[in-house]
């Protein structure tokens, strides 16, 4: 009878960036990150709360996950038609662009923020 158990030796190594690769970032962690990061965004306004944003960044932490083979340049026309059809965006493209590009970057590990990241 064979012996179906695999040693540790025959069982690839995960770590976080390819767990985060194939399962995408935890949304509460990209949360809590986002709720520090944003103030210091320089297209978050100051009359302008972090749920304000919220949206655009889960929107972008989301899709830069799901759309793993795309770049931005050719993801960003789907990406603003999917926005403007998003029942729950009642914040214009143009208004939420840079926020949601900012969470794409950053789930791909090319976010501008000098700050160390909470992952």
């Amino acid at each position: 009878m064979a012996d179906y158990r695999e040693r540790a030796s025959d069982v690839p190594a995960i770590n976080v960036e390819s767990s985060l690769a194939l399962l995408g970032p935890d949304w509460e962690t990209e949360d809590a990150y986002w709720q520090s990061a944003y103030p210091a965004r320089p297209y978050a306004r100051a009359d302008r709360s972090y749920e304000y944003y919220r949206t655009a960044y889960r929107y972008g932490a989301e899709r830069s996950t799901i759309w793993q083979d795309r770049e931005w340049s050719d993801a960003e026309d789907a990406l603003r038609d999917g926005w403007v059809s998003a029942d729950d965006s009642t914040s214009s493209w143009d208004e939420m662009r840079d926020a949601i590009r900012d969470a794409w970057d950053h789930v791909r590990g090319r976010s501008r923020d000098d700050r160390t990241h909470i992952r």
